[in-house]
């Protein structure tokens, strides 16, 4: 039985690979944290996919907010942190910054510190 599995198993990873269809990031796996696929899954919908975007038409009304592309890396991450809430001392307090708390914890409350710093690097490179 145990040298049927093997073969079985070995053939479906090389035939997943040789697909060449992406899987999409998921957080909290315990892989190295990739901003760059947590950023289009997660962020441009909002933001744009060049961080630049500065409003969203959404539910109730159209929302404005600043160009994220090119932020410091370090900045941008305590903020995202902040939003993420669930840290409450000195360096993050639970944040409503400018009213988009609940808009901004959705999609950042599954990701990792890591993960959280991987999305701002990436956000910092974009220009």
């Amino acid at each position: 039985m145990k040298k049927i599995i093997l073969p079985m198993l070995l053939a479906s990873i090389a035939l997943v690979a040789s697909e060449g269809t992406e899987v999409p990031y998921k957080p909290g796996l315990l892989l190295p944290p990739q901003g760059d696929k947590i950023y289009v899954q997660e962020c441009a919908s909002c933001h744009g996919t060049d961080g630049k975007q500065t409003s969203f038409d959404g539910f109730p009304a159209q929302i404005k907010y600043q160009e994220i592309a090119g932020m410091d890396a370090k900045e941008l991450a305590k903020t995202i942190k902040e939003y993420r809430g669930g840290v409450e001392d000195k360096d993050y307090q639970p944040l409503n910054k400018y009213g988009y708390g609940a808009a901004m914890r959705a999609p950042t409350r599954d990701l990792s510190w890591d993960e959280i710093d991987a999305v701002a690097e990436y956000i910092s490179g974009l220009k």
